[in-house]
């Protein structure tokens, strides 16, 4: 046992040739990865700032008519004026609250009922074509409906966030069954698991990077709905900033609009690849 011990350890020590073989190689690895990563990102930064520079100079020529396409300075200039003055936070958070509450609850009520479906198939038999034929639709034609049923307010947009973030989920969390490992169920079941504890423990993991995927593809549906909504009727909110835009012929205005939108994709995707990281450790080991 003691010239086990002593080989175990002498494998674990770091002046192991081959076990430091190893770890310079992963090192090495790990550096031209981060190396590659940051130089996609500078080459997307500047091809950015060219474009942009680019689009500013065929305005400031005469090439292009402000009033077509927007002037990039001029989008910078509406930023700062209404960040200064207010009036883009205002606009933004009543955006982000109708998103983000339309989207928590539609995630958490599609996901649940989609993976209770895996206790009742003729259930699943019966709601998967409907389900499928709804999503199908275009969500703006539920909008008048919304509209008579919930009025102008808050609501409205809601249940439009709400909507479409629902379908998706509840399909996605669908599907997920059918990628269940079914061998790991029957020994769960055989080792004296009862039905819930399979469910718990096999069913719902399995599906987890189901519903993650679904969480990030739902960030740009749930705010499909909520400007669509405030494009309907409201007096605040970005896409009523689009919509007033639009309607002054100012299209520096709509493309201020569009990049608080783009920015609050950005910060909700960022938050659900932060929870996927903590959610989905467990893949990693």
């Amino acid at each position: 046992m003691s010239v086990l011990k002593e080989t175990m350890d002498a494998m674990d020590e770091p002046s192991n040739p081959k076990l430091a073989s190893r770890e310079r190689l992963l090192g090495e690895f790990r550096k031209q990865l981060v190396h590659e990563k940051r130089k996609v990102v500078a080459i997307q930064i500047g091809v950015l700032i060219l474009a942009i520079l680019l689009w500013e100079l065929l305005i400031r020529l005469g090439v292009v008519r402000e009033l077509i396409i927007g002037q990039p300075s001029k989008v910078v200039s509406f930023l700062v004026s209404m960040t200064l003055d207010g009036s883009l936070l205002q606009h933004s958070w009543i955006t982000i609250v109708e998103t983000v509450v339309g989207f928590v609850l539609g995630f958490i009520l599609g996901g649940v009922l989609g993976l209770l479906l895996w206790w009742s198939k003729t259930v699943e038999r019966v709601l998967d074509p409907l389900m499928v034929a709804l999503n199908s639709l275009p969500k703006i034609a539920l909008t008048p409906i919304f509209l008579l049923w919930f009025g102008i307010g808050i609501s409205m947009k809601l249940a439009l966030s709400f909507s479409t973030v629902f379908l998706v989920t509840f399909l996605t969390a669908a599907a997920s069954l059918t990628g269940t490992d079914k061998e790991l169920m029957q020994l769960t079941a055989a080792l004296g698991g009862s039905r819930w504890q399979v469910f718990r423990y096999v069913v719902v993991p399995s599906s987890l990077p189901w519903l993650i995927s679904a969480m990030k593809l739902s960030i740009g549906f749930g705010l499909t709905g909520a400007v669509v909504g405030e494009f309907v009727a409201a007096n605040k909110g970005i896409g009523f900033l689009l919509l007033y835009g639009a309607q002054i012929y100012e299209m520096s205005l709509v493309w201020a609009g569009v990049v608080v939108l783009l920015v609050v994709a950005m910060l909700m995707y960022a938050s659900v690849a932060l929870i996927e990281r903590r959610v989905l450790r467990w893949r990693e080991s």
